[in-house]
């Protein structure tokens, strides 16, 4: 992934010192995007909002914590780990991600698989444990756009695209490693699990037909019920709504 770091893109100094943010209160990762339609491109977009946040609106620095253009270039907005200012009442649990174009229609797919990254990277820096959701769970407001939304929605899953060009081996290692973490701490809504193996989970449910409501790594009511019902369905297991090894197994293998 190509990273712009602050320094790099004519930012301008916060006007107070970032604060960083307490790394046991971080429950997730919220995703924007810049509203407007024909934005500028590249690094001149983060230009424009950092105007408009601080000028227009008298905030410290830009909002985002990271930022990603139409061509996939991931930017250092306010950084890794630091207070951001772009979902209010979340800013100190979570961190942003802003697609600095229109999110309404089409997202390009080299911006997909950088804001998947991003979840990834972010997630892994706290555990692992982090859902991700879209400004509109947390607001009035039509962010990140309907497209952008229901790409955030499905668990930020890019398209497979050439199958020859995809390394099954790293596939496979992941899922192994989901697996065995898995084996060791069963996931359930009792347990309030949450991250990457709950995210795998409910996109694979809902591949094969049940519902669990949006894949955002949270084990709610619904990835529960969903559970249940995969479970009912295969006839052998208990259908008590908890992904043990016997269960993740009969959903990725069976």
């Amino acid at each position: 992934m190509r990273i712009v770091r602050r320094g790099q893109w004519a930012e301008r100094s916060p006007r107070e010192p970032f604060v960083a943010l307490r790394r046991r209160r971080v429950k997730g990762v919220v995703v924007h995007h810049g509203g407007v339609r024909e934005a500028p491109a590249g690094a001149a977009a983060l230009v424009a909002f950092e105007r408009h946040h601080m000028d227009g609106r008298g905030w410290n620095a830009i909002a985002y914590n990271w930022l990603v253009d139409e061509a996939g270039v991931i930017y250092e907005g306010r950084g890794a780990g630091v207070v951001g200012g772009a979902t209010r009442g979340w800013n100190s649990r979570t961190e942003s991600i802003c697609f600095t174009q229109w999110g309404g229609e089409t997202v390009p797919e080299a911006a997909k698989v950088s804001i998947r990254w991003l979840v990834d990277d972010i997630s892994q820096r706290y555990g692992g444990g982090l859902w991700v959701k879209a400004h509109r769970d947390f607001a009035s407001t039509s962010c990140p756009g309907d497209a952008l939304y229901r790409f955030v929605e499905a668990g930020c899953e890019p398209s497979v695209g050439d199958p020859s060009r995809i390394d099954w081996d790293a596939i496979g290692a992941f899922v192994s490693a989901l697996r065995a973490s898995v084996a060791s701490k069963p996931l359930s809504r009792r347990r309030r699990s949450r991250g990457v193996p709950v995210r795998a989970a409910q996109g694979r449910l809902r591949d094969r037909g049940f519902d669990p409501g949006p894949v955002d790594g949270v084990y709610g009511k619904k990835t529960r019920d969903a559970v249940k019902a995969f479970q009912r369905s295969v006839g052998v297991l208990k259908a008590d709504g908890v992904i043990g090894v016997r269960t993740w197994d009969a959903l990725f293998i069976m």
